[in-house]
């Protein structure tokens, strides 16, 4: 998260869990919980990939890899479109818009393509 979106990692703590890593709370609330903590990167074949919920948790830490969407780009990621985009190397970036960040997408060769879960697109989508 430090190298790839310039979190500072002494705020974070992540545990292995699962072939996951997880964004766990070290205090004890006293409420009963079913996990730890939440899934905030999965291991793909690509790479570490961060989830929407860690993106958006985070997003006030976030200086890196942020490429900004207009609605239009928003609809066309509804549609499983990709954009167009010139960032300098491939890889998860953090997709922001109307000053938020909403979720995560993907560089390669001049595109971004979508990464947030299906229905949650449609849910960012009926609310902008």
């Amino acid at each position: 998260m430090d190298e790839r979106f310039g979190v500072d990692p002494q705020k974070i703590k992540l545990e292995s869990i699962n072939g996951d890593y997880w964004f766990c709370s070290e205090a004890d609330s006293g409420f009963q919980k079913e996990t730890r903590g939440i899934r905030a990167v999965r291991d793909m074949d690509i790479g570490l990939k961060p989830t929407t919920y860690f993106l958006q948790l985070l997003q006030e830490d976030i200086t890196e890899n942020i490429v900004k969407i207009s609605r239009e780009e928003l609809n066309a990621f509804n549609e499983n479109q990709m954009i167009e985009r010139d960032i300098s190397e491939k890889g998860y970036v953090a997709l922001k818009f109307d000053g938020r960040i909403i979720g995560c997408g993907f560089y390669m060769d001049g595109l971004v393509s979508n990464r947030i879960p299906e229905g949650r697109l449609q849910e960012l989508v009926d609310t902008f």
